[in-house]
């Protein structure tokens, strides 16, 4: 299969990846390498972003350190560069309803064990978000 637009997307876009499941419970010793499920998200928004009053589209966390990054459909491009600079494989999604994995080592998207709450930016928060930082013409920039 051909992987997907966007890999920080993993599953979410579609039927494009093969998702493996960690059969029965998920011990410290049989976690794959790049997830740490006692690190709590760094925060409900892009740190990027934040810093630099921008907006995002999906969000991303880091499964190794918490980081929390925009997808690579947001202008930023912030989980993906993140993986690229710290060499943390793994991502899972921090949009609510959502638990998928993705590893970019491998390129597959795969259910993973519980991390440390929440797991998700709050409902109520906009996507794309923050509400009062995304433009009229949001869609148009992300090439929609």
């Amino acid at each position: 299969m051909t992987p997907p637009a966007d890999p920080a997307d993993g599953p979410a876009r579609g039927a494009r990846r093969r998702r493996r499941r960690h059969a029965g419970a998920v011990t410290d010793s049989a976690l794959p390498s790049g997830i740490d499920p006692s690190v709590p998200p760094s925060g409900t928004g892009c740190v990027e972003c934040e810093a630099t009053s921008s907006w995002w589209f999906h969000l991303r966390r880091c499964a190794q350190c918490g980081h929390v990054g925009c997808c690579d459909d947001s202008l930023g491009r912030h989980a993906t560069g993140h993986t690229e600079q710290t060499g943390h494989p793994v991502i899972q999604s921090f949009e609510p309803g959502e638990d998928w994995f993705y590893d970019f080592r491998t390129q597959e998207g795969y259910d993973g064990p519980e991390l440390a709450a929440p797991g998700s930016h709050p409902a109520e928060q906009s996507v794309p978000g923050p509400a009062d930082r995304v433009p009229a013409d949001w869609a148009r920039q992300l090439g929609g």
